[in-house]
């Protein structure tokens, strides 16, 4: 507990309650009931508009707080003064992906569940894998679209760049859902499952060690 309390210290330094209230509150409570209303006609569809959504906003709203944090200019403040800055910054940075995963997690879980109370037939297994899997694939793209973008300090560059995915990222979820529902494609859905989750883990493991080292390296410099 000491550990996790550490690492949320260090998250919270970067985010503010209202980022948090956004990315985990607020932004689930309008997203999940338009991805019912869409489930109602189809569930695959629902789940794939509403993490398409969430991707995009995961991405945006990130400007609020840690984006910039491996460009050069980006001001640490009294931070990087301090003799535990290493640990500090990988506690923020690992807060940060943990943070993002359950972001992008608890909306489609959710609908799931609702869902499958609402429905007299419930769900298949196949839905539940495939939201398991476009959650892993959803994080895969964010956390590697982060470690880009967080190299930009300018809003206005940020935001030309991040909106376009929304198109790539919808392409993407799409593509996923027609290889889970065409019946013509016959590979089985855990392996779709155990691609992204291992992509999610490469990429993760790929944005913690790169942004850190830049982090690192930026505070050494100046």
């Amino acid at each position: 507990m000491k550990h996790l309390h550490k690492k949320i210290i260090a998250h919270n330094s970067f985010c503010s309650l209202l980022h948090n209230l956004a990315a985990l509150v607020i932004i689930p409570v309008f997203l999940i009931p338009f991805a019912l209303v869409i489930m109602l006609l189809d569930n695959y569809l629902g789940i794939v508009i509403m993490m398409t959504l969430l991707s995009c906003l995961t991405v945006l709203v990130d400007y609020s707080s840690f984006n910039g944090i491996t460009a050069k200019g980006f001001f640490l403040g009294i931070i990087k003064t301090s003799t535990h800055v290493d640990s500090f910054m990988k506690d923020a940075i690992l807060a940060d992906q943990i943070r993002r995963f359950i972001q992008l997690a608890i909306p489609p879980i959710l609908s799931l569940i609702i869902a499958a109370f609402i429905s007299s037939n419930g769900t298949d297994i196949r839905l539940s894998t495939f939201i398991a899997a476009i959650i892993f694939l959803d994080y895969s793209i964010t956390t590697g679209t982060l470690i880009f973008t967080r190299n930009i300090l300018s809003a206005n560059v940020h935001a030309l760049i991040s909106l376009p995915l929304t198109a790539i990222i919808g392409a993407l979820n799409t593509g996923m859902m027609f290889l889970f529902i065409h019946d013509s494609i016959h590979i089985p859905s855990i392996i779709w499952l155990s691609i992204t989750f291992i992509l999610s883990i490469m990429i993760s493991v790929w944005a913690f060690s790169y942004t850190t080292d830049r982090c690192l390296t930026n505070i050494k410099e100046y």
